[in-house]
């Protein structure tokens, strides 16, 4: 509705050269690792994890390689360097997930976690292994298009002021116009037909002053539309969301049938429009996002995303060793050693078609499968996936020693976390250095007469704990409360005991 007078965006021109702005941002996560040594990895992994010195090593090391790779001349040599896909063995909560997560965040590379139990062999029914990778694809699309709209945002929002400048400016004209028109119509009514002559020069001069005024008044919005005027009300457009498209029965997809069939896409069609009425400064917010998706266009996103899928993506196989069968028990699970056949195109290096119709190559993704491997081996798993995951690390189960610097050494550990928490409702809660020692022994026992579930249980302790002052917050208002053994010992006494008379119930 409202558009900046004089200044055109050619959308045109951006979206047909998307290549700077995708070698851009490649170019930045890259710039990331330029300068993160195996040593410096480590050292940031040990901010938020405690102990298991192998599997970070492992996971250093394989991220430095990814940039090692980037760096070499020969393209033929690079197409050679493959990841080394890792296994990482040990019980639960013992830091397997976090290491992959936290290596993933380093370089905000694409990273998800499946389950391998969710999967099943092709022709059973249930999720296809193929599937993992649309989820890593999906990933990367919306880092792809966040990395984007940084390099394009300045742009974006001076196109957005623009437009809500004028905006602010017609609905000012409007609120003027309804105010004087009274006035305005009692004075012509009064004036005589001899002073027409005489008003037409100052009728120009009139027009002069205005215009005059109007570019004053832009100016002054633009200076002062964070402060002044961020809370008037101005008349924007917003594009409405596109029509849902039709689903085929059976789950078949419409958008990949129609990509199949060269039919993909929006063809062109412009999308419909509404006015609706906003602060200023929601305005600037809708209207910045609107121009970002006008100077984003969809062959740039998927085009990044399909660079940071391949050459960055990290997918995480949690519960592998649930479709390992272990030897000598004659079973024959679909979700087992057919899983396992499916993976190996995948873990090898493959090309899967996406629903918009991109390829993505598995070849340079890292995978990481993690398992306790309580009742199976890693000797039962079928040889050729074996083959594909050279790196074996082995994480220790973590000891009363490990739960105590859990407890105190994370940058932000669960005993900050606490303590922050009470402190919005005026409570200063303080954990002493017996009580600290209480709760790491507490844990340990539990786990050890309980199901081990590692470093998860000290939620279940500290809840037992802290559930009492979080209730009763309005009583210990203004206090100081001292977490010692002696409270530790009495609230988790229940606790205990549970988990001991937990052996004897059928």
């Amino acid at each position: 509705m409202f558009r900046a007078r004089g200044i055109r965006y050619c959308v045109a021109a951006a979206a047909s050269t998307p290549s700077k702005d995708v070698l851009q941002a490649v170019k930045i996560t890259e710039d990331k690792l330029d300068d993160l040594s195996p040593k410096k990895i480590t050292e940031i992994l040990d901010k938020y994890i405690v102990g298991q010195t192998d599997g970070k090593k492992a996971v250093a090391i394989s991220l430095r390689n990814r940039w090692r790779r980037r760096q070499l001349q020969s393209e033929d040599m690079r197409k050679e360097v493959v990841p080394k896909n890792m296994l990482l063995i040990g019980p639960t909560g013992v830091g397997k997930t976090e290491i992959a997560r936290r290596m993933a965040r380093i370089t905000n590379a694409p990273f998800i976690k499946v389950e391998s139990t969710k999967y099943t062999e092709v022709g059973f029914k249930g999720k296809d292994v193929e599937s993992i990778i649309e989820e890593l694809y999906a990933n990367a699309k919306s880092k792809a298009r966040r990395a984007l709209e940084e390099e394009r945002r300045t742009e974006a929002e001076e196109m957005a002021l623009e437009i809500v400048t004028s905006a602010w400016m017609a609905r000012n004209r409007l609120k003027s116009y309804t105010s004087s028109s009274t006035e305005k119509a009692e004075e012509e009514d009064e004036e005589d037909d001899d002073e027409e002559a005489e008003e037409t020069p100052r009728k120009g001069k009139a027009g002069e002053e205005k215009a005059g005024s109007r570019e004053e008044q832009r100016k002054e919005f633009k200076e002062h539309y964070t402060t002044k005027y961020k809370d008037d009300i101005v008349t924007i457009e917003v594009s409405l969301p596109p029509a849902q498209k039709p689903q085929l029965p059976g789950g078949i997809d419409a958008q990949s049938v129609g990509a199949l069939l060269g039919l993909a896409g929006d063809g062109g069609a412009r999308r419909q429009k509404k006015a609706v009425n906003k602060k200023v400064s929601e305005a600037m917010k809708i209207s910045t996002q609107e121009a970002l998706d006008k100077l984003i266009d969809e062959n740039s996103v998927n085009q990044l995303a399909r660079t940071l899928a391949e050459e960055e993506g990290v997918v995480f196989i949690d519960e592998i060793d649930k479709v390992v069968e272990q030897t000598g028990t004659g079973s024959s699970d679909v979700s087992s050693t057919g899983v396992q056949q499916d993976l190996l195109p995948l873990v090898e290096g493959s090309n899967v078609t996406m629903k918009d119709g991109s390829v993505i190559a598995t070849d340079n993704i890292l995978f990481i499968c993690s398992g306790a491997f309580h009742t199976s081996k890693t000797s039962d798993m079928i040889a050729e996936l074996q083959g594909r995951l050279p790196v074996r690390v082995e994480l220790k189960p973590l000891t009363e020693a490990d739960f105590r610097r859990i407890l105190t050494e994370p940058k932000y550990n669960l005993l900050l976390q606490h303590t922050e928490m009470m402190k919005t409702e005026k409570i200063d809660l303080q954990f002493t250095p017996d009580g600290i020692d209480q709760l790491a022994k507490v844990t340990c026992s539990v786990n050890n007469q309980g199901q081990n579930i590692g470093a998860r249980r000290l939620h279940t302790v500290l809840e037992r704990v802290v559930d009492k002052y979080s209730f009763d917050c309005d009583e210990y208002e203004g206090k100081t409360v001292s977490i010692d053994a002696a409270t530790v010992k009495e609230a988790t006494d229940k606790l205990e005991k549970n988990v001991n008379l937990s052996k004897f119930l059928l």
